[in-house]
């Protein structure tokens, strides 16, 4: 939804001190219901300005027009979503029980448990914002058809609070779209207090860059049997999330969300159920539907492939940390580098993970954009490098991240130094062309999807780390698999050359060759 003109108007012009004013006539009707309610949202103190029209997501006004939306980590949760996923987590609970949403922001879930059928007595609501804790309470008084007397009941069922820092009402259900904050570590700097309380509940299980949302998955899973909840995929697929992950129980319910499903947010996100019982029914789309069921897969994510991968190729029991060497820079490694990189100069070629397609790299070719600056054959000296970097000699391997399938390209020269977010594969014990064989077959996509599918922004991609990519299992090379990664190695690139190492890498398996080829990125 677009706001119209003239709320967007109305906000730029007057501010914070002006939203509480919008707030109220997108709910609409805010002079008739005043009297009846007493509602904060509705105080005529509070509302001066042009009459604006009634508006079917009033929460979308508070997202778009807060000033400190970004701040407090608040994303508006749609209609569509907030039904579904309160259907599917009150059908896990009984009748009678309470609902709490600990970071209910403008009331979208507690407005979803009311059209499944909740009682509004049953509902409880916290948030660290006032402003969205009077939308909510409008929002619910409205919907329920609430009186002036059951409105101060409803005043002490939706609070302003940090649930993070206080106790939770007793509820049996949890459904709730938490704070989208970057890490835990800013809390420290605001909050010290609040930081050490979570660390004292959750310990070791909890680490400096832990997402806040996880963060309240934890909570929710400590508080309560039943919990339904929105997160980013990629926070919870996060190598700071492994210790609360490891400790937390399979999902029954993950509901992979389509891109877009969040107007403002640009990663991929889930929406799971927790809840006593036995594996997982995974669903992706609105309406969702069910893409596979039974367990969890062994990997940190929560997504539903698009298209689920078939089953792998047998291995031969190594993995490619036995080897290899496999390493991915820092930002210090990448600031290193700022105001050295030069256009075609001396030294080593200057590769993002844009100029890495499977079995190539495309330096020269494509321009790239590094330190906020575009180059077309960008360069930088050896002696500019971080010391990690100078390190690796000889041949390498240069990796991809964010692709829907693993994307490896030869630099058998060392004539190339990779930049965060690529990874570097050096091999030992065995040559370039084996390796690159193992990192293009499509057994190995299959289990990278498996292994870090949600952890990317796009909703089909894979993000693997360096630790990650170290358990990669080893395949078994043929003579002709092994010539054919060799041309690439040898920089005679072909399209068809590609297409058949990854037949000849999935012998008698033509349903996983099809399966990889349809994710290879377009010719370019």
């Amino acid at each position: 939804m677009k706001l119209p003109r003239a709320y967007r108007g109305w906000l730029s012009a007057s501010g914070e001190a002006g939203l509480a004013h919008a707030l109220a006539m997108a709910v609409g009707e805010a002079d008739r219901h005043w009297a009846q309610t007493g509602l904060a949202l509705f105080d005529p103190v509070r509302r001066h300005g042009p009459p604006l029209p009634p508006l079917p997501e009033p929460g979308r006004v508070l997202e778009l027009g807060h000033p400190r939306r970004r701040a407090l980590g608040a994303y508006y949760t749609p209609p569509a979503v907030a039904d579904h996923l309160a259907v599917a987590t009150l059908s896990r609970a009984s009748p009678g029980a309470v609902l709490l949403d600990p970071a209910c922001g403008a009331g979208a879930f507690l407005l979803a448990a009311l059209r499944a059928g909740l009682p509004w007595r049953q509902l409880r609501g916290i948030d660290l914002d006032p402003l969205a804790v009077d939308l909510a309470r409008a929002q619910v008084a409205l919907a329920a058809r609430l009186g002036r007397e059951e409105c101060r009941e409803l005043e002490r069922l939706i609070v302003v609070g940090d649930a993070l820092a206080s106790s939770w009402p007793a509820a049996e259900v949890v459904l709730t779209n938490p704070p989208f904050l970057n890490r835990l570590k800013s809390l420290t700097a605001t909050s010290p207090e609040l930081a050490a309380r979570v660390r004292s509940r959750h310990g070791d299980l909890v680490g400096a860059y832990t997402d806040i949302s996880v963060v309240f998955l934890a909570e929710c899973l400590r508080s309560c049997p039943v919990v339904g909840i929105v997160l980013p995929a990629s926070a919870y697929a996060a190598r700071d999330s492994a210790a609360l992950r490891a400790a937390t129980p399979s999902p029954r319910w993950a509901w992979t969300l389509p891109g877009g499903a969040f107007p403002e947010v640009g990663w991929a996100t889930v929406a799971s159920v927790y809840a006593p019982g036995e594996g997982t029914t995974r669903l992706r789309g609105i309406p969702p539907v069910v893409v596979d069921q039974g367990a969890l897969s062994h990997g940190p994510g929560l997504i539903a492939a698009g298209d689920a991968a078939p089953p792998l190729v047998a291995a031969t029991g190594a993995v490619l940390g036995d080897v290899a060497t496999v390493e991915a820079d820092f930002r210090d490694e990448y600031y290193a580098l700022q105001g050295h990189v030069r256009e075609d100069g001396p030294g080593l070629r200057v590769v993002t993970s844009g100029l890495v397609d499977p079995g190539r790299l495309r330096w020269g070719e494509v321009p790239a954009t590094i330190h906020r600056q575009r180059w077309s054959r960008p360069t930088v000296p050896v002696t500019a490098l971080h010391p990690r970097q100078r390190a690796r000699t000889g041949s390498q391997l240069l990796v991809a991240t964010q692709t829907p399938v693993i994307e490896a390209a030869p630099d058998p020269g060392g004539r190339c130094v990779g930049i965060t977010p690529v990874l570097v594969v050096r091999p030992r014990g065995v040559d370039l062309a084996h390796l690159l064989a193992v990192l293009l077959a499509p057994s190995s996509t299959a289990w990278a999807l498996g292994r870090a599918l949600g952890s990317a922004l796009s909703l089909d991609a894979i993000k693997l780390s360096a630790a990650q990519l170290r358990e990669l299992p080893m395949l078994p090379v043929s003579a002709h698999a092994r010539a054919l990664a060799a041309e690439l190695v040898e920089g005679r690139y072909h399209r068809d050359t590609l297409i058949a190492l990854g037949r000849a890498m999935s012998p008698g398996r033509e349903d996983l060759f099809r399966w990889w080829s349809r994710r290879l990125p377009p010719v370019r």
